[in-house]
């Protein structure tokens, strides 16, 4: 029924909500990992806690990146580093939750290092 359309249209969350969650979720992961890491230790942690404004950032990233490609019907995204050595904690290293998300293929990155 029109009623029951329009409670399942309120409960949805849009997509920048869904993407807003997950990178919640990613920043209080690495918050606590950082957090582990400098208690359970007297060496400086080598994982960070991202800042409030990386939150801002890796959601204007992936919510472009994600309309671009609904837009586009595919995307081609170049990393000038290997995925392996992205720091977690930098805006780039929030990429995981456009895949995760399945907003983003993987074969949708790439790495270019340029001419050496």
């Amino acid at each position: 029924s029109k009623n029951e359309e329009d409670a399942h249209v309120k409960t949805t969350p849009s997509l920048p909500e869904t993407i807003e969650e997950s990178i919640d979720h990613r920043m209080e992961t690495l918050t606590m990992e950082a957090h582990r890491q400098s208690t359970s230790s007297n060496r400086r942690s080598t994982v960070k806690a991202p800042r409030l404004s990386t939150k801002q950032y890796a959601m204007l990233q992936e919510v472009t990146k994600s309309a671009f490609r609904k837009l586009c019907g595919e995307i081609t995204i170049i990393h000038t580093i290997e995925r392996e050595r992205i720091p977690p904690w930098s805006v780039t290293g929030f990429y995981p939750v456009g895949l995760d998300l399945g907003l983003i293929k993987e074969d949708e990155y790439i790495c270019y290092y340029g001419d050496e």
